[in-house]
This record gives C-alpha cells, sequence and structure tokens, in this order.
C-alpha cells in the first residue's frame, strides 16, 4: 500500500491543530484586556486587594 497521501494529511492536521491553539490563545489574549493587569480595573476590585496586601505586609 502506497504511503504517499498519509504525509499531506499528517501536514493538513498539524496545521490545522496549530491554527486552533494560535487563534484560541489570541482570542484569550484579546478577552483579557480590560482586567486587573491593564489600566482600569474592569471591576474587580484590584486596588482594595493591593490596599489589602500593603497593609498586611506593614502590619508586621
Amino acid at each position: 500500500m502506497s504511503a504517499t497521501w498519509q504525509q499531506p494529511l499528517a501536514l493538513a492536521v498539524v496545521a490545522l491543530a496549530a491554527a486552533w491553539l494560535i487563534l484560541r490563545a489570541w482570542r484569550k489574549r484579546r478577552a483579557a484586556t480590560g482586567g486587573c493587569g491593564s489600566g482600569g480595573e474592569g471591576g474587580c476590585g484590584c486596588s482594595a486587594l493591593k490596599k489589602t496586601l500593603r497593609t498586611g505586609s506593614s502590619a508586621r
């Protein structure tokens, strides 16, 4: 049986998997903008957490 069809099929599968992973990571990165790590707080209460951590560490 000839194996000439297997290499292009394997390359296509790898290319599709790589594209899916890259798109998924790109979407996650875009969705992360506006969270705690960005300039805006996004309603997650980051300043309250930072304040709590600052007061807790200075109390020791």
